[in-house]
């Protein structure tokens, strides 16, 4: 699912970043998500 949200074709392209930190990703996560909610509730 997370490959596939991310535009990746193949599972081993997700998985070189499944090692990341959760803090870090949800960090992430969080910015994008922000960034979507702006541009469609401006």
């Amino acid at each position: 699912m997370i490959g596939r949200l991310l535009g990746h074709t193949q599972v081993q392209t997700t998985a070189r970043y499944a090692h990341l930190k959760t803090s870090f990703v949800q960090k992430t996560a969080d910015k994008v998500s922000h960034a979507i909610n702006k541009a469609l509730f401006p």
